[in-house]
């Protein structure tokens, strides 16, 4: 156990059996057809994952379901994608002037003999330095904060409930710890797979089963990370009512 986490469960349950091995290939098939379509098929797998989360809100053990509820794995997605993307915007504000800036300077300073030195790319470099000195603790706090916020939408089925911040900040300050370790738990699992790929990348025949072994991470990941934040989010939400209980009592 970490912080409450069974860990082997966590990570085996994609494989328990022939019938969740199953439902992880297609799962994997469907990831496989983001080279094709975009974004669709993210919604489609978080929307799946939001399905086996449910399972942690209802203290089950979380296990591999059949494919077969489509609409509610796309209104699923679709909320979750959304109140990401929402409350993601500050960081895109950020990042995006200087993604503009990387392809303007060039031209900027195609004409000067030392660019280094040129005025534009030293006000670039500093608005660079500025925005990454604000950009790295709003991704801190934002990677910590939204999955909380994912699985009150979720937990309530109402997409304005990502809204109501009283209500999921209460649950996330009641259980930071489980949200931390469930981040780092799912952010090592990530680095590891990572260290995997880059593994086969190195080697001419394994780097050609890349496109099938990319999939599989892909959908797999999702699950940990679902499955983890479910569980951080049912433990916050039991120890807020503990503590209002234990409140109420004195």
């Amino acid at each position: 156990m970490f912080f409450g986490f069974d860990l082997k469960e966590i990570f085996y349950f994609p494989f328990k059996d022939e019938e969740s091995r199953k439902y992880l290939l297609i799962g994997a098939l469907i990831s496989l057809s983001a080279f094709i379509i975009p974004v669709l098929p993210y919604i489609v797998l978080v929307g799946y994952s939001i399905q086996i989360a449910r399972q942690v809100f209802r203290y089950e053990s979380p296990h591999m379901l059949p494919w077969d509820n489509w609409n509610e794995m796309l209104q699923d997605g679709l909320k979750v994608f959304g109140i990401r993307l929402i409350y993601s915007l500050p960081l895109i504000i950020l990042v995006l002037p200087i993604m503009i800036g990387s392809f303007v300077i060039p031209f900027l300073t195609a004409n000067s003999s030392s660019p280094e030195s040129d005025p534009f790319f030293i006000a670039f470099m500093g608005i660079f330095a500025l925005t990454m000195c604000i950009m790295i603790p709003i991704s801190i706090a934002a990677a910590f904060i939204i999955p909380a916020v994912e699985m009150h939408v979720i937990e309530t089925n109402d997409f304005a409930a990502g809204f109501r911040f009283r209500e999921w900040w209460d649950i996330f300050r009641a259980n930071i710890s489980g949200f931390i370790a469930a981040f780092f738990i799912y952010y090592l699992a990530a680095m590891s797979l990572a260290i995997l790929v880059q593994i086969m990348m190195a080697t001419i025949i394994l780097a050609c089963l890349l496109p099938l072994v990319l999939p599989g991470i892909t959908i797999y990941i999702v699950l940990i990370m679902y499955v983890t934040i479910a569980q951080a989010y049912r433990d916050g939400k039991q120890k807020l009512a503990q503590s209002g209980l234990t409140t109420s009592e004195a």
